[in-house]
């Protein structure tokens, strides 16, 4: 098991490969670079949490971005009445005063692994229609 939250300032281990998992890419809406940092939402010197809800994956060149005066990021909280709202979202605040929202992807899905019945078990299964 993960812990989600720690009192580091670096993302442990584990809490950096569930951003990974989560993010998929990096999180600032226009930006679909790998994920390179993992990021406090809420500043760390400011207080923010070392935690699934506080981080997020960015690219170097949108971490640094989001560090230059002018910048803000905030983690909204989930809206009951939008079950998209259930994913994790952050807002980010340009230096113009434009919002933009990101929302964390669908987690992809599994391949169904496909089975070729041998022989035998096409005519057991021949044998089960036919009744």
């Amino acid at each position: 098991m993960t812990a989600l939250e720690s009192v580091a300032r670096t993302f442990p281990a584990g809490l950096r490969l569930f951003l990974d998992l989560r993010d998929q890419s990096c999180r600032t809406p226009w930006c679909d670079a790998p994920v390179r940092h993992h990021d406090h939402v809420e500043d760390w010197a400011a207080g923010g949490p070392t935690t699934e809800v506080n981080g997020q994956g960015l690219c170097e060149q949108c971490n640094h971005t989001k560090q230059a005066p002018g910048w803000t990021a905030t983690t909204d909280p989930p809206d009951p009445f939008d079950a998209e709202s259930s994913r994790h979202r952050v807002t980010t605040t340009t230096p113009t005063g434009h919002r933009v929202t990101s929302t964390a992807p669908d987690l992809p899905r599994p391949a169904m692994q496909i089975h070729t019945l041998t022989t035998r078990e096409q005519r057991l299964l021949e044998l089960v229609l036919a009744v």
